[in-house]
Protein backbone atom coordinates (compact mmCIF):
# COMPACT_ATOMS: atom_id res chain seq x y z
CA UNK A 1 0.00 0.00 0.00
CA UNK A 2 2.91 2.45 0.71
CA UNK A 3 4.43 1.31 -2.67
CA UNK A 4 1.50 2.24 -4.43
CA UNK A 5 0.84 5.90 -2.48
CA UNK A 6 4.39 6.53 -3.02
CA UNK A 7 4.13 5.66 -6.98
CA UNK A 8 0.97 8.13 -6.99
CA UNK A 9 2.22 11.02 -5.55
CA UNK A 10 5.17 11.14 -8.15
CA UNK A 11 3.42 10.83 -10.94
CA UNK A 12 1.04 14.00 -9.16
CA UNK A 13 3.94 15.78 -8.82
CA UNK A 14 5.34 14.58 -12.49
CA UNK A 15 2.15 15.74 -13.74
CA UNK A 16 1.95 19.28 -11.64
CA UNK A 17 5.80 19.79 -13.23
CA UNK A 18 4.42 19.66 -16.87
CA UNK A 19 1.19 21.73 -15.97
CA UNK A 20 -1.54 18.69 -15.87
CA UNK A 21 -4.14 17.84 -13.34
CA UNK A 22 -4.56 14.86 -11.54
CA UNK A 23 -7.58 14.17 -13.82
CA UNK A 24 -5.53 14.47 -16.93
CA UNK A 25 -3.15 11.76 -15.55
CA UNK A 26 -6.11 9.20 -14.62
CA UNK A 27 -7.32 9.85 -18.23
CA UNK A 28 -4.59 9.06 -19.80
CA UNK A 29 -5.33 5.66 -18.27
CA UNK A 30 -9.26 5.26 -18.59
CA UNK A 31 -10.35 6.82 -21.95
CA UNK A 32 -9.81 6.77 -25.30
CA UNK A 33 -9.18 10.52 -26.62
CA UNK A 34 -10.50 10.79 -30.33
CA UNK A 35 -9.86 14.64 -31.72
CA UNK A 36 -13.23 15.75 -34.09
CA UNK A 37 -11.72 18.22 -35.67
CA UNK A 38 -14.51 19.40 -38.46
CA UNK A 39 -15.76 22.46 -39.30
CA UNK A 40 -18.56 24.41 -37.64
CA UNK A 41 -18.50 27.62 -39.15
CA UNK A 42 -17.34 28.79 -42.62
CA UNK A 43 -18.19 27.30 -46.08
CA UNK A 44 -18.90 23.71 -44.87
CA UNK A 45 -20.17 24.26 -41.56
CA UNK A 46 -23.24 22.34 -42.13
CA UNK A 47 -21.39 19.23 -43.72
CA UNK A 48 -19.05 19.38 -40.49
CA UNK A 49 -22.19 19.12 -38.23
CA UNK A 50 -23.47 16.35 -40.52
CA UNK A 51 -20.15 15.10 -40.23
CA UNK A 52 -20.40 15.10 -36.48
CA UNK A 53 -23.30 13.37 -36.40
CA UNK A 54 -22.42 10.07 -37.85
CA UNK A 55 -18.91 10.09 -35.93
CA UNK A 56 -21.00 10.97 -32.58
CA UNK A 57 -23.31 7.60 -33.50
CA UNK A 58 -19.92 5.31 -33.88
CA UNK A 59 -18.18 6.35 -30.65
CA UNK A 60 -21.99 5.93 -28.49
CA UNK A 61 -22.47 2.65 -29.85
CA UNK A 62 -18.57 1.89 -28.95
CA UNK A 63 -19.36 2.96 -25.83
CA UNK A 64 -22.90 1.15 -24.93
CA UNK A 65 -20.93 -1.80 -26.22
CA UNK A 66 -18.17 -1.49 -23.09
CA UNK A 67 -15.90 0.37 -24.95
CA UNK A 68 -12.95 -0.17 -26.92
CA UNK A 69 -10.02 -2.56 -25.21
CA UNK A 70 -12.05 -1.61 -21.80
CA UNK A 71 -11.80 2.13 -22.11
CA UNK A 72 -14.51 4.91 -22.57
CA UNK A 73 -14.22 7.05 -26.03
CA UNK A 74 -14.00 10.25 -25.41
CA UNK A 75 -14.33 13.37 -28.40
CA UNK A 76 -12.77 16.24 -27.82
CA UNK A 77 -14.01 18.92 -31.02
CA UNK A 78 -12.60 21.88 -32.39
CA UNK A 79 -13.62 23.70 -34.86
CA UNK A 80 -11.22 23.86 -38.49
CA UNK A 81 -13.10 27.24 -39.64
CA UNK A 82 -12.70 25.97 -43.10
CA UNK A 83 -9.45 27.21 -42.63
CA UNK A 84 -5.94 25.53 -43.11
CA UNK A 85 -3.90 27.49 -40.91
CA UNK A 86 -6.98 27.15 -37.88
CA UNK A 87 -7.23 23.75 -38.47
CA UNK A 88 -3.48 22.94 -38.58
CA UNK A 89 -3.35 25.22 -35.11
CA UNK A 90 -6.37 22.87 -33.65
CA UNK A 91 -4.51 20.29 -34.93
CA UNK A 92 -1.35 21.00 -33.19
CA UNK A 93 -3.31 21.67 -29.88
CA UNK A 94 -5.17 18.53 -29.99
CA UNK A 95 -1.86 16.85 -30.25
CA UNK A 96 -0.02 18.46 -27.63
CA UNK A 97 -2.29 19.83 -24.95
CA UNK A 98 -5.60 17.11 -25.36
CA UNK A 99 -2.93 14.08 -26.40
CA UNK A 100 -5.84 12.50 -28.66
CA UNK A 101 -4.36 9.11 -29.07
CA UNK A 102 -6.60 9.67 -32.79
CA UNK A 103 -8.05 12.57 -35.01
CA UNK A 104 -10.80 12.47 -37.75
CA UNK A 105 -12.47 14.95 -39.93
CA UNK A 106 -11.86 18.22 -42.21
CA UNK A 107 -14.07 18.20 -45.06
CA UNK A 108 -12.14 20.70 -46.98
CA UNK A 109 -9.76 19.25 -48.85
CA UNK A 110 -7.02 21.86 -48.44
CA UNK A 111 -7.91 22.11 -44.83
CA UNK A 112 -7.67 18.30 -44.49
CA UNK A 113 -3.71 18.46 -45.85
CA UNK A 114 -2.57 20.83 -43.27
CA UNK A 115 -4.34 18.74 -40.77
CA UNK A 116 -2.40 15.48 -42.17
CA UNK A 117 1.45 17.00 -42.13
CA UNK A 118 0.76 18.32 -38.11
CA UNK A 119 -0.48 14.64 -37.83
CA UNK A 120 2.66 13.38 -39.44
CA UNK A 121 4.80 15.16 -37.48
CA UNK A 122 2.98 13.99 -34.43
CA UNK A 123 2.98 10.55 -35.45
CA UNK A 124 -1.09 10.76 -34.60
CA UNK A 125 -3.62 8.87 -37.07
CA UNK A 126 -5.82 10.70 -39.05
CA UNK A 127 -8.97 10.06 -40.79
CA UNK A 128 -9.75 12.67 -43.38
CA UNK A 129 -13.57 11.71 -43.27
CA UNK A 130 -15.12 13.56 -46.34
CA UNK A 131 -12.62 15.01 -48.70
CA UNK A 132 -12.09 14.70 -51.97
CA UNK A 133 -8.70 16.01 -53.58
CA UNK A 134 -6.63 13.71 -55.31
CA UNK A 135 -3.42 15.01 -53.57
CA UNK A 136 -4.97 14.02 -49.97
CA UNK A 137 -4.14 10.56 -50.70
CA UNK A 138 -1.64 11.55 -53.75
CA UNK A 139 1.45 13.61 -53.53
CA UNK A 140 0.37 14.83 -49.93
CA UNK A 141 -0.45 11.18 -48.81
CA UNK A 142 1.34 10.35 -45.34
CA UNK A 143 1.85 7.23 -43.22
CA UNK A 144 -0.27 8.48 -40.00
CA UNK A 145 -3.38 9.70 -43.01
CA UNK A 146 -6.45 7.62 -44.40
CA UNK A 147 -9.07 9.18 -46.63
CA UNK A 148 -12.53 7.50 -45.93
CA UNK A 149 -14.56 9.29 -49.06
CA UNK A 150 -13.96 8.19 -52.95
CA UNK A 151 -11.55 10.78 -54.38
CA UNK A 152 -12.03 13.11 -57.28
CA UNK A 153 -10.66 11.04 -59.73
CA UNK A 154 -13.14 8.29 -58.27
CA UNK A 155 -15.94 10.34 -58.51
CA UNK A 156 -14.84 11.92 -62.04
CA UNK A 157 -14.26 8.16 -63.78
CA UNK A 158 -17.77 7.30 -62.40
CA UNK A 159 -20.18 10.14 -63.79
CA UNK A 160 -18.37 11.92 -66.23
CA UNK A 161 -17.95 9.24 -69.63
CA UNK A 162 -22.43 8.88 -68.44
CA UNK A 163 -22.59 12.81 -68.97
CA UNK A 164 -20.45 12.44 -72.26
CA UNK A 165 -22.06 9.69 -74.21
CA UNK A 166 -25.71 10.99 -72.63
CA UNK A 167 -25.66 14.82 -72.66
CA UNK A 168 -22.88 15.98 -75.19
CA UNK A 169 -19.10 16.67 -75.18
CA UNK A 170 -18.80 20.02 -75.30
CA UNK A 171 -18.01 20.92 -71.87
CA UNK A 172 -17.52 24.42 -69.70
CA UNK A 173 -16.13 24.42 -66.04
CA UNK A 174 -17.01 26.24 -62.93
CA UNK A 175 -14.39 25.18 -60.41
CA UNK A 176 -13.45 26.30 -56.50
CA UNK A 177 -10.54 27.55 -56.87
CA UNK A 178 -8.49 25.39 -54.46
CA UNK A 179 -7.10 21.90 -54.49
CA UNK A 180 -10.44 19.89 -54.53
CA UNK A 181 -11.99 22.14 -56.96
CA UNK A 182 -8.84 21.95 -59.35
CA UNK A 183 -8.14 18.31 -59.13
CA UNK A 184 -11.99 17.81 -60.12
CA UNK A 185 -11.99 20.43 -63.01
CA UNK A 186 -8.44 18.04 -64.29
CA UNK A 187 -9.77 14.85 -63.79
CA UNK A 188 -12.97 15.92 -65.97
CA UNK A 189 -10.73 16.73 -68.71
CA UNK A 190 -8.63 13.64 -68.83
CA UNK A 191 -12.33 12.32 -69.31
CA UNK A 192 -13.30 15.04 -71.71
CA UNK A 193 -10.00 14.16 -73.65
CA UNK A 194 -10.66 10.32 -74.03
CA UNK A 195 -14.30 11.03 -75.12
CA UNK A 196 -12.85 13.10 -78.22
CA UNK A 197 -15.22 16.59 -76.27
CA UNK A 198 -14.34 20.18 -76.66
CA UNK A 199 -13.43 21.84 -73.43
CA UNK A 200 -14.82 25.45 -73.75
CA UNK A 201 -13.41 27.20 -70.83
CA UNK A 202 -13.13 27.54 -67.31
CA UNK A 203 -14.38 30.20 -64.41
CA UNK A 204 -11.97 30.04 -61.56
CA UNK A 205 -14.33 30.47 -58.20
CA UNK A 206 -12.50 31.93 -55.13
CA UNK A 207 -14.14 30.44 -51.53
CA UNK A 208 -16.66 32.28 -50.29
CA UNK A 209 -18.26 33.51 -53.87
CA UNK A 210 -22.37 34.55 -53.54
CA UNK A 211 -22.41 36.30 -56.20
CA UNK A 212 -22.64 34.56 -59.41
CA UNK A 213 -24.08 37.01 -61.70
CA UNK A 214 -20.58 37.71 -63.85
CA UNK A 215 -20.03 33.55 -64.58
CA UNK A 216 -23.05 33.09 -65.35
CA UNK A 217 -24.04 35.60 -67.95
CA UNK A 218 -20.66 34.87 -69.75
CA UNK A 219 -21.90 30.90 -69.51
CA UNK A 220 -24.82 32.60 -71.72
CA UNK A 221 -22.93 34.25 -73.74
CA UNK A 222 -20.66 31.54 -75.06
CA UNK A 223 -21.01 30.31 -78.82
CA UNK A 224 -21.64 27.54 -79.33
CA UNK A 225 -23.65 26.50 -76.40
CA UNK A 226 -22.06 24.53 -73.84
CA UNK A 227 -23.79 21.10 -73.95
CA UNK A 228 -22.72 20.70 -70.10
CA UNK A 229 -21.28 22.99 -67.31
CA UNK A 230 -19.11 20.99 -65.26
CA UNK A 231 -18.93 22.09 -61.71
CA UNK A 232 -16.74 21.01 -58.74
CA UNK A 233 -17.74 23.74 -56.17
CA UNK A 234 -19.57 22.83 -52.98
CA UNK A 235 -20.94 23.90 -49.77
CA UNK A 236 -22.75 27.04 -48.78
CA UNK A 237 -21.42 28.96 -52.71
CA UNK A 238 -23.31 25.86 -54.50
CA UNK A 239 -25.99 26.69 -52.54
CA UNK A 240 -26.00 30.13 -53.72
CA UNK A 241 -24.81 29.14 -57.27
CA UNK A 242 -28.36 26.99 -57.57
CA UNK A 243 -30.43 29.67 -56.12
CA UNK A 244 -28.51 31.99 -58.72
CA UNK A 245 -28.97 29.78 -61.85
CA UNK A 246 -32.73 29.51 -61.16
CA UNK A 247 -33.06 33.42 -61.27
CA UNK A 248 -31.47 33.54 -64.45
CA UNK A 249 -33.61 30.52 -65.91
CA UNK A 250 -30.14 28.59 -66.52
CA UNK A 251 -31.75 25.59 -65.19
CA UNK A 252 -34.33 25.39 -68.37
CA UNK A 253 -31.61 26.61 -71.14
CA UNK A 254 -28.44 24.46 -69.84
CA UNK A 255 -27.40 21.31 -68.48
CA UNK A 256 -25.41 21.07 -65.32
CA UNK A 257 -22.92 18.17 -64.26
CA UNK A 258 -21.25 17.92 -60.50
CA UNK A 259 -18.17 15.88 -59.41
CA UNK A 260 -19.71 15.16 -56.20
CA UNK A 261 -23.34 16.22 -54.70
CA UNK A 262 -23.25 16.85 -51.39
CA UNK A 263 -27.37 16.32 -50.07
CA UNK A 264 -26.81 19.48 -47.76
CA UNK A 265 -25.75 21.68 -50.44
CA UNK A 266 -29.22 20.77 -52.10
CA UNK A 267 -31.36 20.58 -48.79
CA UNK A 268 -29.91 24.11 -48.18
CA UNK A 269 -32.16 25.78 -50.80
CA UNK A 270 -34.74 22.89 -51.34
CA UNK A 271 -34.56 20.27 -53.82
CA UNK A 272 -36.93 21.85 -56.01
CA UNK A 273 -34.15 24.48 -57.04
CA UNK A 274 -31.10 21.93 -56.83
CA UNK A 275 -30.19 20.58 -60.18
CA UNK A 276 -27.95 18.22 -62.33
CA UNK A 277 -26.45 15.02 -62.73
CA UNK A 278 -23.24 13.73 -60.73
CA UNK A 279 -21.75 11.75 -58.52
CA UNK A 280 -22.50 10.45 -54.88
CA UNK A 281 -20.55 8.42 -52.08
CA UNK A 282 -23.82 7.27 -50.25
CA UNK A 283 -27.41 7.37 -50.43
CA UNK A 284 -29.67 6.94 -48.18
CA UNK A 285 -32.32 4.90 -50.23
CA UNK A 286 -29.57 2.59 -51.71
CA UNK A 287 -30.29 -1.11 -51.51
CA UNK A 288 -27.92 -2.65 -49.34
CA UNK A 289 -27.61 -4.45 -45.66
CA UNK A 290 -27.43 -2.27 -42.96
CA UNK A 291 -29.11 1.00 -44.97
CA UNK A 292 -32.11 1.10 -43.65
CA UNK A 293 -31.26 0.43 -39.91
CA UNK A 294 -28.32 3.26 -40.11
CA UNK A 295 -31.35 5.59 -41.09
CA UNK A 296 -33.97 4.50 -38.10
CA UNK A 297 -30.47 5.05 -35.92
CA UNK A 298 -29.80 8.09 -36.90
CA UNK A 299 -33.30 9.39 -36.92
CA UNK A 300 -33.93 8.28 -33.84
CA UNK A 301 -30.40 9.69 -32.53
CA UNK A 302 -30.91 12.78 -34.24
CA UNK A 303 -34.79 13.72 -34.28
CA UNK A 304 -34.09 17.41 -34.54
CA UNK A 305 -31.18 17.28 -36.85
CA UNK A 306 -30.84 19.52 -39.87
CA UNK A 307 -31.00 17.12 -42.02
CA UNK A 308 -34.13 14.12 -41.80
CA UNK A 309 -31.82 12.01 -42.84
CA UNK A 310 -28.05 10.55 -42.42
CA UNK A 311 -26.12 12.23 -45.57
CA UNK A 312 -23.12 11.28 -47.04
CA UNK A 313 -21.09 13.43 -44.86
CA UNK A 314 -22.56 11.61 -41.26
CA UNK A 315 -22.15 7.98 -43.19
CA UNK A 316 -18.04 8.68 -43.94
CA UNK A 317 -18.13 10.34 -40.42
CA UNK A 318 -19.72 6.83 -38.72
CA UNK A 319 -17.70 4.64 -41.26
CA UNK A 320 -14.65 6.15 -40.00
CA UNK A 321 -15.00 6.17 -36.58
CA UNK A 322 -16.46 2.79 -36.91
CA UNK A 323 -13.19 1.44 -38.51
CA UNK A 324 -10.83 3.72 -36.80
CA UNK A 325 -12.21 2.16 -33.29
CA UNK A 326 -12.55 -1.25 -34.66
CA UNK A 327 -8.66 -1.30 -36.11
CA UNK A 328 -7.74 -0.06 -32.67
CA UNK A 329 -9.51 -3.60 -30.97
CA UNK A 330 -8.19 -5.55 -33.59
CA UNK A 331 -4.43 -3.88 -32.87
CA UNK A 332 -5.24 -4.58 -29.09
CA UNK A 333 -3.19 -1.49 -28.60
CA UNK A 334 -3.05 2.17 -28.52
CA UNK A 335 0.43 2.54 -30.40
CA UNK A 336 -0.05 4.25 -33.99
CA UNK A 337 1.88 1.95 -35.53
CA UNK A 338 0.24 -1.24 -34.47
CA UNK A 339 -3.16 0.24 -35.16
CA UNK A 340 -2.01 1.30 -39.11
CA UNK A 341 -1.09 -2.08 -39.60
CA UNK A 342 -4.48 -3.63 -38.60
CA UNK A 343 -6.10 -0.89 -41.20
CA UNK A 344 -3.66 -1.66 -43.76
CA UNK A 345 -4.96 -3.78 -46.36
CA UNK A 346 -8.27 -4.52 -44.24
CA UNK A 347 -11.44 -4.77 -46.13
CA UNK A 348 -14.51 -3.72 -44.55
CA UNK A 349 -17.82 -5.92 -45.85
CA UNK A 350 -20.42 -4.36 -43.57
CA UNK A 351 -20.22 -1.03 -45.43
CA UNK A 352 -24.00 -0.69 -46.74
CA UNK A 353 -22.33 -0.65 -49.93
CA UNK A 354 -23.55 -3.37 -52.43
CA UNK A 355 -19.53 -4.25 -52.76
CA UNK A 356 -16.92 -4.34 -49.90
CA UNK A 357 -14.45 -1.41 -49.15
CA UNK A 358 -10.85 -2.35 -49.20
CA UNK A 359 -8.31 0.33 -47.45
CA UNK A 360 -5.18 0.34 -50.03
CA UNK A 361 -1.84 -0.27 -47.94
CA UNK A 362 0.23 1.74 -50.30
CA UNK A 363 -1.90 4.92 -50.09
CA UNK A 364 -4.39 4.93 -47.51
CA UNK A 365 -7.63 5.11 -49.57
CA UNK A 366 -10.87 3.77 -48.94
CA UNK A 367 -11.71 2.00 -52.42
CA UNK A 368 -14.94 1.74 -52.30
CA UNK A 369 -18.24 1.99 -54.93
CA UNK A 370 -19.30 5.60 -56.31
CA UNK A 371 -23.00 6.15 -57.30
CA UNK A 372 -24.34 7.68 -60.71
CA UNK A 373 -27.60 10.05 -59.76
CA UNK A 374 -29.36 13.28 -60.89
CA UNK A 375 -31.52 15.13 -59.40
CA UNK A 376 -35.40 14.55 -58.99
CA UNK A 377 -37.92 17.01 -61.33
CA UNK A 378 -40.43 18.45 -59.43
CA UNK A 379 -43.00 16.22 -60.49
CA UNK A 380 -41.40 13.12 -59.09
CA UNK A 381 -39.92 14.98 -55.64
CA UNK A 382 -44.06 15.96 -55.42
CA UNK A 383 -45.23 12.08 -55.84
CA UNK A 384 -42.40 10.52 -53.90
CA UNK A 385 -40.70 10.68 -50.32
CA UNK A 386 -39.84 14.42 -49.48
CA UNK A 387 -36.32 13.77 -48.22
CA UNK A 388 -35.39 11.74 -51.34
CA UNK A 389 -33.91 13.81 -53.86
CA UNK A 390 -32.22 12.19 -56.53
CA UNK A 391 -32.61 9.41 -58.56
CA UNK A 392 -30.02 6.84 -58.61
CA UNK A 393 -28.56 6.15 -61.65
CA UNK A 394 -26.33 3.47 -61.19
CA UNK A 395 -23.14 2.35 -59.52
CA UNK A 396 -19.42 1.76 -60.15
CA UNK A 397 -17.67 -0.38 -58.20
CA UNK A 398 -14.15 1.29 -57.12
CA UNK A 399 -11.55 -0.53 -57.95
CA UNK A 400 -13.49 -0.01 -61.47
CA UNK A 401 -12.65 3.98 -61.24
CA UNK A 402 -9.77 4.40 -58.80
CA UNK A 403 -5.87 5.68 -59.56
CA UNK A 404 -3.63 2.70 -60.14
CA UNK A 405 -0.45 2.91 -58.26
CA UNK A 406 1.30 3.94 -61.50
CA UNK A 407 -1.21 6.78 -61.87
CA UNK A 408 -0.69 8.14 -58.24
CA UNK A 409 2.30 9.96 -56.82
CA UNK A 410 1.52 8.89 -53.35
CA UNK A 411 4.58 7.75 -51.34
CA UNK A 412 4.17 6.65 -47.85
CA UNK A 413 7.25 7.81 -45.01
CA UNK A 414 8.13 4.70 -42.76
CA UNK A 415 6.92 3.70 -40.63
CA UNK A 416 8.26 5.32 -37.19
Amino acid sequence: MKTFTKSVGLVFILALALGLTAVAVQAADDEIRLGVISPASGNYADLGAAERRGITMAVEEANAAGGVLGKQVRMIVEDTETNPAAGARKAQKLIERDKVHFMLGAVSSSVAIAISEVAQRGNTIYFNTNTNSDECTGKHCHRTNFRVGPNNTMLVRAVAPYIARNFGKNWYFITHDYTWGRSGTLSFREILKKEGGKDMGEALIPMGTRDFSSYLIKIRNLKPKPDMIMCTIGGVDRSALFEQIRQFGMDKDFKWGFSLMDYGDAFAVGPEKAIGTFAVEWYHTIDAPGVKEFVAKYQQRWPDAGFPIPENNTYQGYLGARELLRAVARANSLETNDVIKALEGWTIKDNMKPNPTYIRPWDHQFVQDVIIARMKTPEELAAGDKSDFYTVIGFMKGEEVVRSREENPCELEPYK
